[in-house]
């Protein structure tokens, strides 16, 4: 596919040397560029690269039609997953989706979030995903967040998952 993607540069051939510095390397050179123009156009070129990126459709694991769905990616998996199946064994409703990508999304991920009542999204960080989320899909995520440096535990996850169940 047409990726927009430079050669790469094999260290130490003559015309190849990198310079640092400067907001913006010239097109066509790589040297430093303080051009108004050519900067808009590096810019509008990047994110070309990432519009032009295909990602699969997130998948979404929902076997009885719940009206919640925990959202999560990278360390979360594990957490999410046992407490979704522990919640589920006693009865509660609940769908779960894990994503892989974040930029780009899923083309289908907006379509994903609007299927729910509420999302509930698990994070070991400050809430990042669930602040894109909110600006990219208008959707009122119901961020969770862990900052400790452990891992969430299944149960803690339950427990947050059972509040946005009761809509608390």
């Amino acid at each position: 596919p047409q990726t927009l993607a430079r050669p790469w540069a094999v260290p130490g051939t003559p015309g190849l040397e990198h310079r640092i510095g400067g907001i913006e390397k010239q097109d066509g050179t790589g040297n430093i560029s303080y051009d108004p123009a050519n900067h808009d156009f590096m810019v509008r070129t990047r994110q070309a690269k990432i519009d032009g990126i295909q990602v699969p459709d997130l998948d979404v694991d929902d076997p009885d039609g719940a009206r919640t769905l925990v959202l999560g990616w990278g360390s979360t998996y594990g957490p999410i997953t046992a407490a979704v199946r522990e919640l589920r064994t006693v009865g509660e409703a609940v769908a779960q989706a894990h994503l892989r990508h974040l930029n780009p999304f899923p083309k289908n991920l907006g379509e994903v979030l609007g299927r729910y009542e509420r999302v509930l999204v698990p994070e070991m960080n400050m809430g990042q995903l669930a602040r894109l989320l909110r600006a990219d899909f208008l959707v009122d995520v119901i961020s969770f967040t862990q900052i400790n440096g452990m891992p969430f535990k299944a149960g803690q996850l339950a427990d947050a998952i059972q509040e946005a169940n009761r809509g608390q």
